[in-house]
Parts: structure tokens; sequence; C-alpha cells
């Protein structure tokens, strides 16, 4: 009795020798590490006139804008231990009215929680700040809660390769921090360094490289209103003063 062929059937050779693995095993600058990223942290603008009434006046004075938006936003994107770049998860339902195998369909995205731990200096400023960015949300006298638009920022989590260069890009859209965990305190932590953990809420993320900024209907509807009457305004100069514009 003959032997089967299987080679014909499944096509013969291998897909790649050692040779062809040894060349295709990575980027043409090695492999990506996960000890080398960088953080940014862009923050909310908040509300420009707070009073008693708003959510959060205690958080909007210069003091604490300062702190929010000077070196020491700076020093925490560079305090960052450890935070991750999050998956996407597609909602489905199955789609059981067809004949034949049912088959999932796609309703929506779903996105989890991004967890992040910074180190911590001798004053907490670090602590300080995330309580001071989670006092924009309400007022911590009347519990009035802000308008979601003034305490949500971004955050922006890059991977670097060995020369210091960004290959890939992740921001997540409306963030805010949901919850700033507890400090624990020992004796016996004589050698240890206080972290703080954070963990972040956001609408949703998307790729720097490939998911550019939208327009804002605003600017856009400003700069279409601009534009026009700039035209109307040139239409009714004579041909010799136009080149001047």
């Amino acid at each position: 009795m003959s032997k089967f062929n299987f080679s014909n059937v499944l096509g013969g050779a291998v897909f790649g020798g050692l040779n062809a693995f040894l060349q295709h095993n990575a980027s043409r600058d090695g492999y990506a590490r996960p000890n080398r990223y960088e953080v940014v942290i862009l923050l909310p603008t908040g509300v420009t006139n707070g009073s008693e009434q708003d959510a959060g006046p205690t958080a909007l004075s210069s003091n604490v804008i300062s702190k929010l938006h000077g070196e020491t936003a700076r020093r925490i994107s560079f305090r960052c231990d450890s935070i991750t770049i999050p998956g996407r998860n597609l909602r489905t339902s199955s789609n059981e009215n067809i004949y034949g195998p049912p088959h999932e369909i796609v309703q929506g995205q779903t996105f989890a929680p991004v967890t992040a731990t910074f180190y911590c200096g001798s004053d907490l400023a670090e602590r300080y700040f995330f309580e001071e960015w989670q006092k924009i949300t309400y007022n911590p006298y009347t519990y009035n809660i802000n308008y979601y638009k003034e305490y949500v920022g971004s955050v922006e989590i890059y991977q670097l390769n060995e020369q210091d260069e960004r290959t890939f890009g992740c921001k997540l859209m409306e963030v805010f921090p949901k919850t700033v965990d507890a400090l624990s305190y020992s004796h016996a932590s004589n050698n240890e360094i206080h972290k703080v953990s954070v963990e972040f809420a956001y609408r949703y993320w998307k790729n720097i490289a490939t998911e550019p900024e939208k327009a804002n209907l605003d600017s856009t509807l400003q700069d279409i209103l601009k534009n026009s009457v700039l035209r109307n305004i040139q239409s009714r100069v004579p041909t010799v003063l136009r080149r001047l514009f």
C-alpha cells in the first residue's frame, strides 16, 4: 500500500529555517524592552473662575495650579515606576439568526482601567499631585461635582528604543485619577522607597501614530468664519492692494 504524500496537501517545505528565523526574529534595532518607556501626563484646564458654589474652587487657587502645572508635573512623569499600555476588548454578541454555525458580531469596545505606580520624594509631592487633581472633581465643602470636561486630562505612554527614540505611542483620552491608594508604614521597611499607586479611569485610548487628533469643531467653525470674512474683505479691495494680504 503506497504512502499518502502529505507534502502535496500541506505545502511541502517548512515556513522558515534557522537562517530565516535569525533574519526576521526582531526589528533592525532589536527587541522592545519593558524598561524603556516614557510617560507624559497632560492635566485638565479646570474651571477658570472658581467660587464657593463651584465644584472645586479650592483646587483652582494659583498655588495649587502651579503645583500641578509646574516642575512637579515633569517630576511625576519621570518618577513613574510602572504602568501598562492597555488592551482593547471588542464587546460582542452571538448572531444566531442565520443558518449554520452562529458567529460573533461586534457591538462596541471596552477598556480596562490603567494602574500606575510612582516613586515618592520625601515631601510626598507625588501624592499631593494626584490628591489635588481629584479635588478638581468636587467641592470638599458642598460636595458638588464639577463638569466632566473640566477635570479630565490625558496620559501619553511611549515605547523607547535603545537610542531613546519613541517607537510606539498610546494616548489615554479623558483621564482622571479614580483611586489613589493608601501608603503603608512599617519600622521594618528601612530599605524601601515609598510608591503611590494610582488607578486612572479613562474613556478610550488611541494609537498616536495611526489615530491622529480630530479637529475641534469649535475651532474648525471659527477658521471657516475667519476665512469667509477675509475673503469678503479681499473681494472689496482693489487688485493692486490685494497683494498686501
